[in-house]
């Protein structure tokens, strides 16, 4: 799988406590209300400017990956395994995309990734 730049090859498994960690942090932006989970909320949270991380399924659609790779911006982007297990995350189905809309959970999700 290759980066929106179309250069950079992309890392999408993390250790089991690594997973643990951004996991977690996703569940708490859900119960908080700041996750825009899906492809439609999380392509309207990168719109409005709302979005501080995008969190994009491997398995996502190529349509889906090419509208949110056109409106990311300076917006960090990590990958998740599947679109299956993302919404098992949020406690939703399936989810090809998830916009972060919390700077200090985007933060630790990005801390969490970097320290592993």
């Amino acid at each position: 799988m290759k980066h929106p730049d179309g250069q950079t090859p992309v890392h999408v498994e993390y250790s089991p406590q690594t997973e643990r960690k951004i996991a977690g942090y996703l569940g708490i932006a859900q119960k908080a209300g700041k996750l825009a989970a899906g492809d439609m909320a999380a392509a309207n949270a990168l719109r409005q400017g709302r979005a501080f991380l995008l969190v994009l399924a491997a398995d996502a659609g190529p349509q889906v990956k090419e509208e949110l790779f056109s409106l990311l911006g300076d917006t960090p982007l990590i990958y998740w395994k599947n679109k299956s297990d993302l919404g098992k995350i949020v406690g939703k189905s399936h989810r090809g995309a998830a916009a972060v809309l919390d700077e200090g959970l985007a933060a630790a999700i990005r801390k969490a990734i970097d320290t592993a």
